[in-house]
């Protein structure tokens, strides 16, 4: 196993950080054709074991859209919809109440496209191809499977990036789990 020097780590995270910038672009680019309105991102963050919301509380009205990322650039992707802008994108989308069939229809496919956007982006970069899995579509807070995704986020490298409106309303989160990154534990695969 190859030894990698202090700003060859950095480095890496640096290119890690410029990917992830790509692929939210090209996310918020598609979230504001399905809204109609201005989309933009906020600079990615690196942060180590994210609880899938970074700084941002859990809360019960939130959704999450999960991905396994197959491929040279593999991980895990996911997305985190805040109740309000969740409720609104729904009403959008579909006109009906977020607990409704259709509308988790309408957000699984919104996190397929957010999800296909981002990592399309990011494979035309680096030249390799990169295939999501089927999205897992999550609404307890407190439930086990947000708490299975948050163990294996732990002591990883997560890239978060919000996507927010003109008026600052925060209407997706995304967090990118690479498969690899030079100088952490190693760990087996998503």
């Amino acid at each position: 196993m190859q030894e990698l020097a202090f700003h060859d780590v950095g480095e890496e995270l640096d290119r890690l950080c410029e990917l992830a910038n790509v692929g939210a672009g090209h996310a918020a680019t598609a979230l504001a054709r399905l809204v109609g309105r201005p989309i933009r991102m906020s600079v990615p963050r690196v942060r180590m074991g994210t609880s899938a919301t970074g700084a941002t509380p859990l809360a019960a009205d939130d959704a999450w859209i999960f991905f396994e990322v197959q491929g040279a650039m593999g991980g895990a992707l996911v997305l985190r919809l805040p109740g309000s802008a969740r409720q609104l994108l729904v009403g959008e989308l579909v006109g009906a109440d977020a607990g409704t069939a259709h509308a988790e229809s309408a957000l699984r496919e919104v996190g397929n496209i957010l999800a296909s956007h981002a990592l399309s982006a990011v494979a035309d970069l680096v030249g390799t191809r990169v295939l999501p899995s089927l999205p897992s579509l999550v609404f307890d807070a407190t439930g086990p499977a947000l708490a299975a995704w948050r163990s294996r986020a732990a002591g990883r490298v997560c890239i978060e990036t919000h996507l927010v409106d003109d008026a600052g309303l925060q209407h997706v989160e995304l967090v990118w789990i690479p498969s690899e990154v030079p100088g952490e534990a190693a760990r087996g695969p998503f």
